[in-house]
Order: C-alpha cells, then sequence, then structure tokens
C-alpha cells in the first residue's frame, strides 16, 4: 500500500471514533470550558453580548490532534509542545471567529467557515514541516531543488 493511503487509512481509523465521541458530548464539553472563557474575552475587549455558540466547526480540534499523533519521526517534544501550541491557536480561532457571525441568526460568513477548516491541516503543516516537506519528495511532488533548505549561521 502507498505511504499516503495508508496515512490516509489511519488518519480515519483515528479520526472516526473521535468525531463520534465529539457529536454526543464532546461540543458540549468543550463549550463548557470555551463559553466562560470566550465571554470573559469578549468582555474585557469591550464585545459586549457576544454570543458564544458550540459551533460545529470547533471540531477542526480532532483533525489536528490525529495528524500530530500520526505522524512519524517526530520528536515527543515537538509533538507535544507543536499540539499544544496547536490547540491554543484553534481556541483563540474560535474565539475571534465568533466576532464575525451575523449577530441575528449566529451563521459565520463562508470564508470564515473555509478559515476553520483549513486551519487544523495548516498548523499541521507548520509543526510537521520536516515530515511533509520529506513526504513531497518522496511523493515526487517537488524536488529537491525546490525546497528550500534553511539557512545556516554562515549563509546570510
Amino acid at each position: 500500500m502507498k505511504p499516503a493511503l495508508l496515512f490516509l487509512a489511519k488518519f480515519i481509523c483515528l479520526t472516526a471514533p473521535f468525531v463520534w465521541l465529539w457529536q454526543v458530548g464532546g461540543l458540549e464539553a468543550y463549550h463548557a470550558l470555551y463559553s466562560p472563557i470566550a465571554s470573559a474575552i469578549y468582555e474585557s475587549l469591550g464585545f459586549e453580548g457576544v454570543a458564544t455558540p458550540g459551533r460545529d466547526r470547533y471540531i477542526n480540534i480532532i483533525p489536528f490532534l490525529a495528524l500530530m499523533v500520526l505522524t512519524p519521526k517526530m520528536s515527543i517534544r515537538r509533538r507535544l509542545v507543536g499540539s499544544a501550541i496547536g490547540l491554543l491557536v484553534l481556541f483563540l480561532m474560535h474565539i475571534a471567529v465568533n466576532l464575525t457571525a451575523n449577530p441575528k441568526t449566529l451563521v459565520l460568513p463562508r470564508t470564515v467557515r473555509l478559515m476553520l477548516d483549513a486551519a487544523p491541516f495548516v498548523l499541521w503543516i507548520v509543526i510537521a514541516n520536516e515530515f511533509v516537506r520529506d513526504f513531497m519528495k518522496r511523493a515526487g511532488v517537488v524536488a529537491d531543488a525546490d525546497v528550500e533548505k534553511p539557512a545556516t549561521n554562515g549563509d546570510n
């Protein structure tokens, strides 16, 4: 089996049960944590009366964590620190996007919804950049010359 298909199969097998758990109670638990913090942040910034609904798109936490768990050859430190930073970024994004919702319907603009859907994958690409770069080379998507090498102290 090709590595990409194997990775995709693992991703689906890991996320499927967590999506079910999210649907049967995870969203409510996240909202119970999220709502008081978000309300306090909104009030401290002068945004009074901003609703903090439990949105389905908050589920973007699950694919992010699944990707962080499944990425091979990532150090434990990078995995843990990257996961913590990624979760914080997603949490802050959830707080920020509520400010863009239509006050009457609480519907998010399409661009914001797309941004929330893409965010876990973009964060993972940034955190797991070495794996992604190597994977792209092996898949033949980019050649070695196309991949920017990090500068060393002598290169300016």
